[in-house]
């Protein structure tokens, strides 16, 4: 039942973001978004927190040494009713393709 659930999940994600370069795995709970350019993986988790959309930036996940794609990590558990994990995935496929024009260099 559970797998049913991050399948189902998994499928809106996809059909949210699959036009962009998303990369998941069938039975994981998340999936790894390539931001497109104009984007930095921090500004874009900060403007979809302004949106009520929580999502981790890729350097989070790396190593002191390492070095993280521009990419943001979507998890799809976390008990988030269908219905909220559907408005988040939206106002994330909005904000996409409009990065910030103010961005320093």
């Amino acid at each position: 039942k559970v797998q049913s659930e991050f399948d189902a999940r998994l499928d809106m994600l996809v059909a949210h973001m699959g036009g962009f370069d998303l990369t998941w795995q069938s039975g994981i709970p998340f999936a790894w978004l390539r931001l497109p350019q104009g984007w930095r993986a921090y500004t874009f988790a900060r403007m979809a927190e302004e949106q009520g959309v929580l999502l981790r930036a890729a350097d989070q996940y790396a190593m002191s040494n390492g070095r993280a794609p521009n990419a943001v990590r979507l998890a799809i558990a976390g008990g988030i009713p269908r219905q909220q994990l559907d408005a988040g995935l939206a106002a994330m496929g909005y904000l996409l393709p409009r990065p910030p024009n103010d961005m320093a260099v």
